[in-house]
């Protein structure tokens, strides 16, 4: 009986090892990437690894510029608000399919695809008439609004605590007559509202203000 022969394995490449980590990364969270496990996870020894990332920090650079790749790019010709807003809503997507990118997003050095995105909603702010320290300052309330709510509405689902035992809980411990105001925003939360509906509430928030201080140049 002739022998099995064995399938040639897919040379490494640092894109096919970016996409695996990203890949363990989405399924186990990013403690789980390990370059042992994800040369583990690809078939390889680990020290072929570093023939195509220099190390843990240039791998999760590589992670999160992948991420920024998918942030939705407007129109040209699109009006300047719709298109931030498209910009900020896909953001939030993204952070959300990826999970544990948000923690990174501020926090790694930004690659080829988040210095193109950054310097897009730089470019589309410039061309609402803001002055120029408005552009700046609106540039940041989109993004710190963008990775802070991401990063709560995250916290809030890895919460250890079921939604039905963190109510029991509040209601246990905190009086209504002493706190009513926490009572009745308690009331409003168990309400049906989707969580996207309060992303984008906020975020016109800042476009109105923002569309205001164009009104005023």
């Amino acid at each position: 009986m002739p022998k099995a022969t064995r399938q040639p394995r897919s040379p490494l490449t640092r894109q096919r090892i970016v996409a695996a980590a990203i890949e363990l990364a989405d399924v186990s969270g990013i403690d789980a990437v390990t370059m042992r496990s994800l040369a583990a996870h690809l078939g390889f020894e680990v020290m072929s690894l570093y023939n195509h990332v220099a190390n843990k920090d240039d791998l999760l650079d590589g992670m999160v510029d992948v991420v920024a790749a998918e942030i939705e790019e407007p129109p040209l010709d699109m009006p300047w608000r719709p298109a931030v807003r498209m910009i900020a809503m896909s953001v939030h997507d993204a952070l959300l399919q990826h999970r544990w990118a948000s923690p990174l997003w501020a926090a790694r050095w930004p690659g080829p695809n988040r210095w193109r995105h950054m310097d897009t909603l730089l470019r589309i702010l410039g061309t609402a008439g803001l002055a120029a320290d408005r552009t700046d300052l609106g540039f940041h309330a989109i993004t710190l609004h963008i990775q802070g709510f991401t990063q709560q509405q995250l916290d809030y689902a890895a919460s250890n605590f079921p939604e039905g035992e963190w109510y029991a809980r509040f209601q246990a411990e905190v009086n209504e007559d002493e706190h009513p105001n926490v009572y009745a925003h308690m009331r409003h939360h168990r309400r049906s509202e989707p969580v996207h509906d309060v992303f984008a509430f906020v975020l016109d928030l800042i476009l109105d203000g923002l569309e205001r201080a164009t009104e005023s140049n």
